[in-house]
C-alpha cells in the first residue's frame, strides 16, 4: 500500500496538468480580488449595507441559488478580510471547478496510458489502488486550500493595501470543514472518473454538481418527503455540494459534526464504490 501511495505521490507531482491548474487559479483569484477592489470602491456606503445584507440574508436564509456568485460578507465601513474573500470564493464553488477538473485528469490518466495495466498485475487488490489516489487527492486538497489561503492573502494586500486575517479561530475551522467538504466532493468526482472513463462527461457532471444543478432534484425529493410528514426536510443540507454552499461564517457545533458527518460518509462511500467497480472491471 505505501509502495503504491509513493507511485501515486510520484505521478501526481509530476503531472504538468497540477500546476498548469494551480497557475490559471492563482491568476483568477488575484483578478477576482482585483475586481472586487474595484466594486468596493466604486460602492456607496448605501451600496455596501445593501451588499452586507445581501450577503448575510444568503446565510441566515439556507437557500441555494444555481450559478456562481461571489460576495463577500464585509461589514460597511470595514475592511475586507482574507477571510471575507475566502467565503466568498468557496461559496462560490470557484475553488471547486479547479479542483475537480485536476481530480478528473489525474484518475483517469493511468487508465488511458496503460500504467496502471502494468501495476494491477503486481497487486492482489486492485481496490487499494483507489485508496492510494484517494490518500494522494486528500494532500492534494489540502495543498490547494493552502495555495489559496496565501494567494489571497497576497492578493488582499495588493487591493486593499493590507493583510485581515477576520476571526481566526471561525476562520480555522471555517478552512477546516471546507477541506474535509472538497475532499469528500473529489472523491465523489473521481468515483464518477473511474465508473464512467470519460472526462469530459465526468468534468460536465462535477461542473454541474458545483453549480448546484441538482437543487431542482433535490426540491422534487422533498416535496415527495413532504407529502408523507416530512416537511422540515430538506436533502441539500446532507449533500457535499449543499454543505460547501451553506457552511456560513458562523459556524455553531451542530453545524461543524454535521459537516462532519456529511464528509466523511460521501467520502467513504466513494471511495469504497470506486475501489469496488475497479477491482471488478477489465483493465
Amino acid at each position: 500500500m505505501l509502495n503504491m501511495i509513493r507511485m501515486e505521490l510520484f505521478r501526481m507531482f509530476k503531472t504538468k496538468s497540477l500546476y498548469v491548474i494551480w497557475t490559471i487559479f492563482a491568476v483568477l483569484m488575484i483578478v477576482t480580488t482585483a475586481l472586487t477592489a474595484g466594486e468596493m470602491d466604486a460602492y456607496s456606503l448605501e451600496d455596501r449595507q445593501q451588499n452586507y445584507e445581501y450577503a448575510m440574508e444568503e446565510q441566515e436564509s439556507g437557500q441555494v441559488n444555481l450559478g456562481m456568485d461571489v460576495t463577500p460578507p464585509t461589514k460597511p465601513g470595514e475592511q475586507v478580510s482574507v477571510f471575507d474573500m475566502f467565503f466568498a470564493n468557496i461559496k462560490g464553488k470557484a475553488v471547486a471547478v479547479f479542483m475537480i477538473i485536476f481530480t478528473i485528469l489525474y484518475s483517469t490518466a493511468d487508465v488511458t496510458s496503460g500504467f496502471v495495466k502494468n501495476i494491477a498485475g503486481q497487486v492482489k487488490n486492485r481496490g487499494l489502488i483507489v485508496c492510494a489516489k484517494a490518500v494522494c487527492l486528500f494532500l492534494y486538497t489540502v495543498l490547494t486550500m493552502m495555495l489559496f489561503f496565501i494567494v489571497q492573502a497576497v492578493a488582499n494586500k495588493l487591493f486593499f493595501h493590507e493583510v485581515i486575517l477576520g476571526d481566526k479561530r471561525a476562520f480555522a475551522l471555517y478552512f477546516l470543514l471546507q477541506t474535509i467538504l472538497h475532499f469528500a466532493l473529489l472523491m465523489i468526482v473521481m468515483c464518477i472518473a473511474l465508473v464512467i472513463r470519460n472526462n469530459v462527461v465526468s468534468i460536465v457532471i462535477g461542473i454541474c454538481l458545483c453549480m448546484n444543478a441538482l437543487i431542482i432534484f433535490y426540491s422534487f425529493i422533498d416535496r415527495m418527503l413532504a407529502k408523507v410528514g416530512l416537511e422540515n426536510f430538506h436533502m441539500i443540507n446532507y449533500t457535499v455540494s449543499g454543505k460547501i454552499t451553506l457552511l456560513g461564517t458562523e459556524i455553531t457545533s451542530e453545524m461543524a459534526v454535521t459537516s462532519l458527518l456529511v464528509g466523511f460518509a460521501f467520502a467513504a462511500a466513494a471511495v469504497c464504490l470506486g475501489s469496488f467497480v475497479f477491482k471488478k472491471r477489465d483493465i
